[in-house]
């Protein structure tokens, strides 16, 4: 009897395996089928994630141009015998950033599972979506005097600025994107206010700039100020502000080629009619001497009052300098102050000696306290990108740590010796162009350029 029982004991393990052997062939159908179709989706959703980042990033050259770019990405990250992407993209508007859409579908054919007529091939589909920030810039360039050529002390930077500037906006969205151009020397003009038609205005306007004055390149500060001669990083935050977009992003470029020098108040004349008088004061790098400029005249030096009018002589039997009127600013017709003899620091709140050091020191601290609450703004705030060419800025090491400080450059402590960087707050980029007037400016300056339109490109792509 226990023989019999043996035998039937095997009988029933070969039952079993037979039983079981389909289910074996099933599991190592899933492991070998599945695996495959998990790695075909894992390259799908990997390629189409890069077409579409690649896609919206180039979408300044148009959409054929970035739809065969992100399709280059797709067939890379995808491998052999990739599927066709399709493109879909959204136009922006005030209400709807720009968006690309991207979809692929990918077929496995099965090794085992094809015995079961239904799951002999898989179809996988995949779907990516970028979007787009509406860019709106201010560009704040700077014409002074030393911008020229033929001077002492002058780099030439203006040839380099005119060249480098129209290819860093065409690396935008005419059309879509919104720039605005600002300059500076004696005074600050708003010189193409905000549009989304910017290519042409900006070209023309920047191959227009006259190189001569002054640099005033500050912001205003605590005080209020004219939109339209008043400091020019505070006109740039007021372009931008002229316009709000559900998505955008807020970019203030600002290029000089030496350290701000002059500041804007309203000075509360005695003299009859007694009342308000715009100025701008200061112009110099170095010394005591200091200058009354007209706010509204950019040329010099039809600006300057001090060069003109000593003390109430029209014509001046001595014209000269830094002259003041027996400690007021100079007295002319245009120009009458009598009663003032220092400006308010905002700094310190007190009043202060009109010199050079104390002029410039207070430039210093309207421009930073201007970008700190620009980049303080909600719900945008503003990233400022910082550009400082020739030996005026690369041979001082005060200057570089101020404009480290005014992009809030998180290198700039470490890199340049003094600036400061806040946390709190959006960090900006600082570059330096050196070699300006030598044969390497252009390229240098349009080098620089370049890189900041990369961080904002990138900054624009979600």
């Amino acid at each position: 009897m226990r023989g019999d029982f043996a035998h039937n004991d095997r009988g029933q393990i070969l039952v079993m395996f037979a039983l079981a052997l389909p289910l074996l062939i099933l599991f190592t159908a899933m492991a070998v089928d599945m695996g495959l179709i998990y790695v075909t989706k894992a390259k799908l959703s990997k390629a189409v994630d890069g077409a579409c980042l690649t896609g919206i990033k180039n979408f300044a050259q148009g959409q054929t141009t970035a739809n065969a770019l992100a399709t280059d990405i797709f067939d890379a990250n995808f491998g052999a015998n990739p599927p066709t992407p399709a493109f879909t993209w959204t136009a922006g508007s005030a209400t709807t950033p720009v968006s690309l859409q991207v979809k692929a579908t990918a077929t496995v054919n099965t090794f085992f599972m094809r015995y079961l007529p239904s799951f002999a091939t898989w179809t996988l589909s995949d779907t990516a979506t970028a979007t787009r920030s509406n860019l709106v810039m201010s560009l704040i360039l700077d014409r002074s005097g030393s911008m020229g050529t033929g001077c002492s002390g002058c780099d030439g930077g203006g040839v380099a600025l005119q060249n480098a500037v129209p290819n860093f906006v065409s690396d935008f969205v005419n059309g879509t994107d919104h720039i605005a151009l600002i300059s500076f020397g004696s005074n600050a003009s708003v010189d193409v206010p905000l549009t989304a038609s910017f290519l042409s205005p900006i070209d023309s306007a920047v191959q227009n700039l006259s190189f001569s004055g002054a640099t005033f390149g500050t912001g205003a500060g605590t005080s209020s100020y004219s939109t339209t001669d008043g400091p020019p990083l505070s006109m740039a935050d007021n372009q931008n502000n002229s316009i709000s977009f559900v998505q955008e992003t807020k970019v203030v470029v600002y290029f000089t080629d030496g350290l701000m020098n002059t500041i804007q108040d309203t000075l509360n004349c005695t003299n009859n009619p007694p009342g308000p008088t715009l100025y701008n004061y200061g112009g110099y790098d170095s010394g005591t001497t200091f200058d009354f400029l007209n706010p509204m005249i950019a040329t010099y030096p039809a600006g300057d009052i001090s060069y003109y009018y000593a003390c109430g002589a029209n014509p001046p039997s001595n014209p000269g300098y830094g002259l003041d009127c027996n400690g007021n600013p100079p007295d002319n017709a245009s120009y009458s102050c009598r009663g003032v003899t220092t400006f308010i620091s905002q700094q310190t709140g007190t009043p202060t000696a009109f010199n050079r050091a104390n002029i410039t020191k207070e430039a210093q601290w309207r421009a930073i306290y201007t970008a700190n609450a620009m980049r303080s703004e909600t719900p945008v705030a503003t990233y400022i990108y910082v550009i400082g060419l020739g030996s005026a800025v690369s041979g001082s090491v005060l200057t570089e740590a101020f404009l480290a400080t005014l992009a809030n450059d998180p290198n700039g402590p470490s890199s340049y010796s003094g600036a400061v960087y806040n946390a709190a707050l959006p960090a900006g980029l600082f570059l330096v162009v050196p070699d300006c007037p030598s044969s390497a400016c252009t390229t240098e300056l349009n080098t620089a350029f370049q890189t900041i339109a990369a961080k904002i490109l990138l900054r624009l792509t979600q």
